[in-house]
């Protein structure tokens, strides 16, 4: 799994990921994303455009970020889903948790409509 980040001046920080989130590869995107949160950073975009796969643990990595950011008055949005991995959050549930948008534009235009 490769993790990239970048941030907007919007204050949202993307987080790129590629491969496939399993077990062997979640705790790099943990670490990442916990990392993000501990430095106050709570407006995430995870873009999964590159993720072939998602595991039950891959899920809780994201489940566990979500609630930490919306407790820090963010949120956590995905975008770029493929077919695969969105249904995967479909059919877990994952979806009436998840903002899940399109492209990562979008997902970015998100955060300003909520302020």
């Amino acid at each position: 799994m490769i993790v990239r980040k970048s941030a907007f001046d919007e204050g949202v920080c993307v987080v790129e990921a590629e491969g496939r989130l399993d077990a062997a590869a979640a705790a790099q995107l943990e670490a990442e994303l916990n990392s993000l949160l501990a430095e106050g950073k709570s407006k995430i975009v995870v873009d999964l455009g590159g993720v072939s796969y998602v595991s039950s643990t891959g899920l809780r990595v994201l489940l566990v970020a979500i609630k930490k950011a919306r407790g820090g008055g963010g949120d956590l949005k995905l975008c770029c889903l493929t077919r695969r991995v969105h249904d995967i959050f479909r059919m877990a549930g994952f979806t009436a948790i998840f903002p899940i948008h399109e492209t990562e534009e979008e997902a970015v235009r998100g955060f300003e409509s909520r302020e």
